[in-house]
């Protein structure tokens, strides 16, 4: 189980992105591990010529077709891979490939659920959320954060910087920037 952390890559001269999702890259019928991606993907994506990969539905969700967007947990791995053990030897595995790490952040909504999210952590609806409507995504069923609160912004650069801590992520990849724009442009 003990693994060593790589070395991050070389500054590329350009980035070559391959997006991934590890659940669904696997020839089997079950969820993908981080380890068979590891030892089974990375190294047919160096052989295509990336150096880098963007991943997806890595932050805990409990509605495994949102594809990952829903996100429960945001300082946990999704367990449905592996442990977070796994996932650092995938990033590890990556890194010694010579191929950069991006998360897929989903920072501009949240799963709504009350009893394993942030939606009414603190039994109000605006907690880390817009209250009322403004505060509901209705087109991905979730929730819309209040980037005016300094907490919640807190809250979201301090998750960045854990997974870039705790695992070694290289970069991020927004994921609903518009969604979060046209918040900010309301305020």
């Amino acid at each position: 189980k003990f693994h060593f952390r790589q070395k991050r890559p070389k500054k590329p001269r350009s980035l070559r992105i391959y997006e991934c999702h590890v659940g669904i890259a696997t020839e089997k019928y079950e969820v993908g591990s981080y380890r068979n991606f590891a030892d089974e993907v990375i190294p047919r994506i160096v052989r295509q010529g990336y150096n880098a990969i963007q991943v997806m539905a890595i932050m805990e969700h409990a509605y495994y077709a949102s594809f990952g967007y829903q996100v429960t947990s945001f300082f946990a791995a999704s367990s449905r891979s592996g442990t977070p053990d796994d996932l650092k030897y995938m990033i590890d595995v990556a890194h010694k490939h010579g191929i950069y790490v991006m998360l897929d952040v989903v920072h501009s909504h949240a799963s709504k659920n009350v009893n394993d999210g942030l939606n009414q952590f603190d039994g109000t609806n605006a907690g880390f959320f817009h209250d009322g409507a403004r505060g509901e995504h209705t087109l991905w069923d979730s929730r819309l954060f209040n980037y005016t609160e300094f907490e919640v912004m807190r809250f979201l650069i301090s998750n960045l910087r854990w997974w870039h801590d705790e695992y070694q992520f290289d970069g991020y990849r927004f994921d609903g920037v518009s969604s979060m724009v046209r918040i900010l442009d309301e305020n």
